[in-house]
């Protein structure tokens, strides 16, 4: 009996782990928009572009979101690093001015060519790119930038 609930548990166990791993692709709510950041983490070199607000305020990462359709001004950060060198982390921050539809998901993507990375909005189920693509150039964070980010976060609209 002893053996026949621990297998009980151990099936219910794995049955409940393999399905959280599971992709979910959240439904869209009316009149919003889902929204990812780009995230590379695998390997030496780490890329990370992500919406550099929440709530009018600097965040350092989101999961994905669902936000109201229409004109959007969107402040975005790239974090491009090595893992194998302590002082290797290189930003830039980018503001896009774009109207996202209803019942659409976008994600954030990008190129990085020397000391240079494009950054754009494109759709997630076409790769349509939606904005405009800029290209900063991707520089030595500030040591102090939190007033510069909250009045960013303030003129944006997530």
């Amino acid at each position: 009996m002893k053996n026949l609930n621990l297998v009980l548990v151990s099936a219910l166990s794995m049955v409940a782990v393999g399905c959280s791993v599971l992709p979910i692709k959240a439904q869209v709510e009316e009149n919003h928009f889902r929204f990812e950041n780009f995230k590379r983490d695998k390997g030496l070199d780490l890329e990370y572009v992500h919406l550099m607000c929440y709530h009018k305020r600097p965040v350092s990462w989101t999961e994905p979101k669902q936000y109201e359709a229409g004109e959007h001004n969107l402040w975005v950060r790239a974090d491009v690093s090595n893992r194998s060198f302590d002082d290797s982390t290189k930003e830039a921050i980018v503001n896009f001015k774009v109207n996202l539809e209803s019942d659409k998901s976008y994600m954030l993507n990008r190129k990085i060519t020397d000391d240079k990375i494009a950054i754009w909005i494109q759709e997630v189920d076409t790769g349509l790119v939606v904005s405009e693509i800029l290209t900063p150039e991707l520089k030595k964070p500030l040591l102090v930038d939190y007033s510069l980010r909250r009045e960013q976060c303030e003129s944006g609209t997530v």
